[in-house]
C-alpha cells in the first residue's frame, strides 16, 4: 500500500513554519532597539531569505513524501535536497509507537514510529522509521501489528546457533586471554 501523508502535515509545517516567522520578528524587533539599523537590515534581509525559502520548501517536501506498508516490511521516502529511503523488514521491529503533539491533535494527524532493537532512546525519540501526518493512527498500527503477526517468528537452524554461541565463547576467551596478560 503505497500512501502519502495526510495533506494536513503540510498544514502542520505552515503553521510551525509561521510560528517561527513571527517570534523571529519579535526577536528582529528587539534587535531593533538594541543595534545599528545597518545591522538590522542585514539580519531582516538573511531572516525574510530564510522564511521565503521555508515557504517553498514545505510543498516539495510534502511531494516527495511516500510511505508504504506491504508484506515484507514498512518503507518511507523522503527529502527534497537530501533524499533519504528508509526499509523497516517485519523482522526487525520491535516496537510500534503513536504520538501526537498538540497542534497534531488539533489537526487530526499523528506520527506512527517503528522501533528496532538497533534504535535507543527514549520511546519514539529513536525510532527507525517514523510516519508523520498518519490521519487514521490506530488501523495504520493495527496493519503493522498484523503483518507483525502474520510474519511470524524467524526460525534459526540448530546448527547456526551452535556456531553462534561457539564464535561469542571464542571471543569471550581471547578477551579473557587478552586482560589476564595486562597484569
Amino acid at each position: 500500500m503505497l500512501t502519502k501523508p495526510s495533506p494536513k502535515l503540510k498544514t502542520l509545517w505552515y503553521i510551525v513554519w509561521v510560528i517561527w516567522a513571527v517570534l523571529g520578528i519579535a526577536a528582529l524587533l528587539t534587535l531593533m532597539i538594541l543595534v545599528d539599523m545597518i545591522v538590522f537590515g542585514i539580519c531582516l534581509g538573511a531572516w525574510l531569505l530564510v522564511i521565503i525559502a521555508i515557504a517553498f520548501w514545505i510543498p516539495a517536501a510534502y511531494r516527495e513524501a511516500e510511505y508504504s506498508i506491504d508484506s515484507k516490511g514498512a518503507y518511507m521516502k523522503w527529502g527534497v535536497v537530501w533524499k533519504k529511503q528508509v526499509t523497516v523488514p517485519y523482522a526487525k521491529i520491535t516496537n510500534v509507537d503513536i504520538t501526537r503533539g498538540v497542534l497534531e491533535r488539533g489537526l487530526g494527524i499523528g506520527t506512527v514510529h517503528l522501533q528496532t532493537a538497533g534504535a535507543g532512546g527514549q520511546q519514539g525519540q529513536k525510532a527507525e522509521l517514523k510516519l508523520p501526518g498518519i490521519q487514521d493512527l490506530d488501523a495504520t498500527k493495527n496493519l503493522v501489528l498484523g503483518q507483525l503477526k502474520s510474519a511470524g517468528p524467524i526460525e534459526v537452524p540448530e546448527s547456526s546457533v551452535q556456531d553462534i554461541l561457539r564464535d561469542i565463547l571464542d571471543q569471550v576467551t581471547a578477551i579473557s586471554s587478552s586482560l589476564k596478560n595486562r597484569k
